[in-house]
């Protein structure tokens, strides 16, 4: 049975993903996720409107819409929620070793270790060496999976290759991933997560992409 839970954690937390080793497999693949690597590790700061849905399997759908900034290298992020609807105006902030949650309802703000695996709910997991990480690379975010070429499609920013990534762990809730990346910003645009039986369960778009703008820590780590 699919649960929405860790599911939603683990997408919710994409900015807050894991660092850890990658399996190779379709060199051609390889070569895409290496390049979106390399481009992840020269970005200075990004902005974008994270936009999609999770899907239950009884097919209800819950919307998604984030606006996030980050700063890789300082391991600065935010994430101002305007969907769901029962988080709207809600922001969670990584500044360095601590996450914050401030809680539009209640106008309160509470401090978590971003080394603290069950910190949020379990939204923040927990690395094997205990660390989060900010990132877009594919590698990283999907480490142990199996990529190969699917093909090429259109998106706002042009032609962008098309990659699946194949979980290898039996049994796992999300069994392969498509991942678009535009070849003007060799960044990910679109990520559709499938189940064992190809089943959509969720489906993001970073939109309105902006990098290295000269976005500041002050300004990415604001709290009301």
């Amino acid at each position: 049975m699919i649960r929405r839970a860790p599911l939603a954690s683990f997408l919710l937390a994409l900015v807050l993903a894991l660092a850890t080793a990658w399996a190779q497999s379709d060199p051609t693949a390889d070569a895409l996720l290496d390049a979106v690597a390399e481009r992840t590790a020269a970005l200075e700061d990004a902005s974008f409107l994270l936009t999609g849905r999770l899907i239950d399997p009884d097919g209800t759908e819950i919307a998604l819409e984030i606006d996030v900034q980050t700063i890789p290298a300082e391991r600065v992020a935010s994430a101002y929620v305007l969907q769901p609807d029962a988080l709207a105006d809600n922001i969670i902030v990584l500044d360095g070793d601590t996450v914050a949650n401030y809680t539009f309802l209640t106008h309160q703000v509470t401090l978590f270790d971003a080394t603290d695996p069950d910190a949020l709910g379990g939204l923040l997991g927990g690395g094997e060496d205990g660390a989060l990480d900010v990132t877009f690379d594919l590698n990283r975010l999907f480490a142990g999976y199996e990529a190969s070429m699917v093909g090429e499609v259109e998106t706002p920013s042009g032609p962008a290759d098309v990659v699946r990534l194949d979980n290898v762990e039996e049994g796992a809730v999300i069994a392969w991933v498509e991942a678009t990346v535009p070849d003007a910003t060799l960044l990910p645009y679109r990520l559709a997560f499938h189940g064992a039986d190809g089943e959509l369960l969720a489906e993001l778009t970073f939109e309105s992409l902006r990098v290295d703008t000269g976005l500041s820590a002050d300004e990415g780590t604001f709290l009301p």
